[in-house]
């Protein structure tokens, strides 16, 4: 662990070059992976103050070799900035027309050459990815789920959530994170093969001081009494 508590947790690797700068948290990666990153820094936890809230954030320089990616557990707000996500080995590009905010547009596939459709809500409102035949994107694999995604148009705002209305899918569907991403409870994020999952654990309650004090007065006023009936009760015998 480091010496410094700046309120950061850092998770990444020892190299060769950083002896005296451990991360927090060493994660185990292959060699080969290992000789490709730039920086030992993977991606970092931390506390926002003035903002009261955890964050989730990787750590760019080896966005290349490293994907933190975010399993999708409630809707997730589109906008006019393109987003990317995955369902098992299908890559997907998604944004807002920055025109007419009633439409989104969509690239996706298995490799460089993505093939494009575009969503709009003047149509439908739901559109749904997954294996089903009748899905407005396909994906006939048995790995992926009858209703694996589905984007929706709600109150003037674009979203994606995981599964259908009823029920998520089998295996999940995931945020690339390129930027830092808020951490809500029992949040699950993939790095590389590693999945994690961060829970909040209760403070427990300070006892205060005067709180103390107070109670050990009333119980010295309880004994008192107590005594003095008894020397009463002895007297009038």
């Amino acid at each position: 662990m480091r010496e410094a508590k700046d309120g950061i947790s850092i998770f990444g690797v020892n190299l060769p070059d950083n002896k005296d700068y451990l991360p927090d948290v060493k994660l185990n990666i292959s060699e080969e992976k290992k000789a490709k990153i730039k920086k030992q820094n993977i991606f970092l936890i931390y506390y926002r103050k003035d903002l009261q809230k955890f964050y989730l954030e990787p750590v760019f320089d080896n966005k290349e070799v490293f994907f933190v990616f975010v399993k999708l557990l409630n809707p997730y707000l589109l906008t006019t900035e393109s987003i990317a996500f995955c369902v098992l080995s299908y890559i997907f590009k998604i944004k807002v027309n920055k025109n007419d905010n009633k439409k989104v547009t969509i690239e996706y596939g298995k490799n460089e050459n993505l093939a494009q459709v575009e969503f709009n809500s003047e149509k439908k409102n739901e559109f749904y990815i997954g294996r089903k035949q009748d899905s407005d994107i396909e994906l006939p694999e048995n790995e992926v789920s009858r209703e694996q995604a589905m984007i929706y148009y709600e109150k003037g705002n674009w979203y994606i959530k995981d599964g259908g209305k009823e029920k998520a899918s089998g295996s999940g569907t995931w945020l690339f994170l390129d930027k830092r991403y808020e951490i809500t409870n029992d949040i699950i994020f993939m790095v590389g093969s590693s999945t994690l999952k961060l829970e909040y654990i209760p403070a427990q309650p300070e006892i205060k001081t005067s709180e103390v004090k107070n109670e050990n007065i009333e119980d010295k006023k309880i004994e008192n009494t107590k005594e003095e009936n008894s020397e009463k009760n002895k007297n009038e015998s």
